[in-house]
């Protein structure tokens, strides 16, 4: 949607195993053509974005059939893994390049999609050893027609740093929203202020996505969520001793942190 109409944008095929949704994209005009699996690895350049344990199988499986010259990237939002998979199953002459688009919303599927999703947002593109500068170029070109602006980061780095400032989050929204689920008492969410409908908004994102997310980066998740608990410790022991003057001082300097981004 974001590149169709444009000048000079590619011709856009889809594939889809909700045959639904592949027809919606065909009759809103957000691709040109849907097709299969097999069909769709005759394209220039092919964006896998699906749930990222899903993503694995696929990737391995189109590798092999793409041509020489042209290009697999994906939309993941967990990179180690896939791009040694992905770089595992290139067909000679052909490469893969791992990308994350920073952009959506909690809502999933194509209904939830608009043009101008990535614009202004940001694209990580993790590099493996084999890509060449080509190839980084027209994953780039093609995010930027999108309107995004992309950066490039290692993988392991872009897994560590997600971990806490997308995986976490999502982990603790869930299990805020799973911990008034499950209370003895009854609270009324009806009643519930700005602040819980504001923090808890991305609990309302795809379960099997954030499934997938969390397993495939496990280990920097429970490395992130060791140390989220020892910082709510800290302030628990704040509460607990009354300490006004030690929950100023932690309150001002997350506020200062928030206010900087």
């Amino acid at each position: 949607m974001a590149l169709s109409g444009r000048r000079g944008a590619p011709e856009v095929w889809g594939c889809d195993r909700r045959r639904e949704y592949a027809r919606m994209a065909l009759d809103g005009g957000a691709i040109a053509r849907a097709c299969t699996e097999r069909e769709i690895a005759a394209c220039d350049v092919v964006v896998v974005c699906v749930p990222v344990l899903r993503s694995l199988g696929i990737i391995r499986s189109l590798g092999p059939r793409m041509r020489p010259g042209s290009v697999l990237t994906d939309a993941g939002s967990v990179k180690a893994d896939v791009v040694r998979a992905g770089q595992a199953a290139m067909a000679r002459g052909a490469e893969f390049v791992g990308g994350h688009p920073i952009a959506g919303t909690e809502n999933s599927g194509f209904p939830a999609a608009f043009p101008g999703l990535f614009k202004g947002r940001s694209v990580i593109l993790t590099p493996g050893a084999g890509n060449s500068d080509g190839a980084l170029r027209r994953v780039e070109s093609l995010w930027r027609r999108a309107g995004a602006r992309v950066l490039r980061m290692d993988a392991r780095t872009h897994d560590h740093v997600f971990a806490y400032v997308s995986h976490l989050p999502h982990a603790v929204a869930y299990a805020l929203v799973h911990s008034v689920a499950t209370l003895d008492s009854r609270v009324p969410l009806g009643y519930s202020a700005g602040g819980f409908r504001d923090f808890t908004r991305i609990a309302s994102s795809n379960p099997e996505m954030w499934k997938d997310i969390v397993l495939q980066n496990r280990g920097e998740v429970l490395r992130a969520a060791r140390h989220y608990r020892r910082n709510f410790a800290l302030l628990e022991g704040l509460i607990r001793r009354r300490d006004a003057a030690g929950l100023l001082s932690y309150f001002r300097k997350a506020k200062k942190t928030r206010d900087g981004l």
